[in-house]
């Protein structure tokens, strides 16, 4: 999980409205709901994005191995309740993590850690019949800048991967626009924002009846069917990008280890209570037992699934937590906790 250097950027996260780069809360879904009646409905297919969002993969063969296997959906679930969030109706699921990765591990289903890749979107849009654009949160100019950015929410959610949309001001749009020719654009970029791979597309009206789209995707369409295999294509791309970023953030669940881990900058019960919740939320952990307190910090014993390295990389890209040291022949990790 990265910081953004601009404050200016906008994120398409998950349907939680409270994700943050940390995942502190990847085990909790939020799912539309329309009416009670439809509660049911509403816990199976937050289930399903429970599925998706821990094994990063959209396929359904992982539910149905679940299912097939004897572990019915309700097993799964902690609690859930109804949660109005701008005057719409979710049904909040809290998932039972330990379980679920139990069942990953019992069935061989990859299990990710809670260290997401975060891939920058940078789209522009030239109709020919007005000013080009870049594809922002801010603002819809078009059919296609909405489908564009529903498909990217309602990914990030399945997935569980960070798909974002940088928010350019002006003097940035008419660097982009005017002199692409003269500057990198991935520099400009890089300057405002952390991300892990940049895609960039350029769709452009090259005549009546055609479109090229260029950049990472390259394709000519007609007019009359642009949007469709436009769409289409750009969700291959998409998926193609995110399998391979995904694949290296798998944990292995057939690998067991201990390790001792030091938290400071522990000053109140409160700073306890978070920093410990943190850990408890990382996804390769298995159980955690307090060696003993120090003044300001805390010293755990933590059992993992998967190695070292693993675990490392899922604690150094926490926002709340910053790596002070760390030695791998000792099993040991010394954290900051940030406020």
């Amino acid at each position: 999980m990265r910081f953004l250097k601009n404050t200016l950027l906008s994120l398409i996260i998950f349907s939680n409205t409270c994700f943050g780069k940390e995942f502190d809360k990847l085990f909790v879904v939020l799912e539309p709901i329309e009416s009670v009646s439809q509660i049911e409905k509403s816990l199976n297919n937050s289930f399903n994005t429970m599925i998706y969002r821990l094994s990063g993969s959209d396929s359904p063969s992982n539910i149905w191995k679940i299912i097939n296997a004897g572990n019915p959906r309700k097993n799964f679930i902690k609690s859930y309740s109804i949660k109005n969030i701008d005057n719409k109706s979710f049904l909040e699921v809290d998932f039972d993590k330990n379980l679920l990765i139990e069942v990953f591990k019992e069935l061989s289903i990859p299990v990710l850690s809670s260290s997401r890749p975060v891939i920058l979107f940078l789209i522009e849009i030239d109709s020919g019949n007005d000013e080009p654009y870049y594809l922002t949160n801010s603002q819809n100019n078009s059919e296609l800048d909405v489908l564009l950015k529903n498909y990217l929410k309602n990914e990030s959610t399945l997935r569980g991967i960070f798909l974002e949309i940088p928010e350019l001001d002006l003097i940035d749009v008419n660097q982009l626009i005017n002199f692409e020719k003269l500057i990198d654009i991935e520099d400009i970029i890089k300057e405002k924002y952390i991300f892990d791979e940049l895609i960039k597309v350029k769709i452009s009206k090259t005549g009546i009846d055609q479109w090229s789209i260029g950049g990472d995707i390259k394709m000519t369409l007609n007019e009359r069917d642009f949007i469709d295999p436009f769409i289409e294509q750009f969700k291959n791309h998409t998926k193609t990008r995110i399998n391979k970023m995904l694949r290296e953030n798998v944990i292995n669940t057939s690998k067991k280890g201990v390790i001792n881990i030091s938290v400071a900058n522990i000053n109140s019960y409160q700073d306890y209570e978070r920093s410990r919740k943190v850990i408890e939320n990382l996804v390769g952990l298995r159980d955690i037992d307090v060696s003993r307190f120090d003044i300001d910090t805390v010293f755990y014993k933590l059992g993992i699934y998967g190695d070292f390295d693993s675990i490392a990389k899922e604690i150094s890209e926490s926002n709340f937590f910053e790596i002070v040291s760390q030695y791998k022949d000792n099993s040991e990790i010394n954290i900051n906790f940030v406020r």
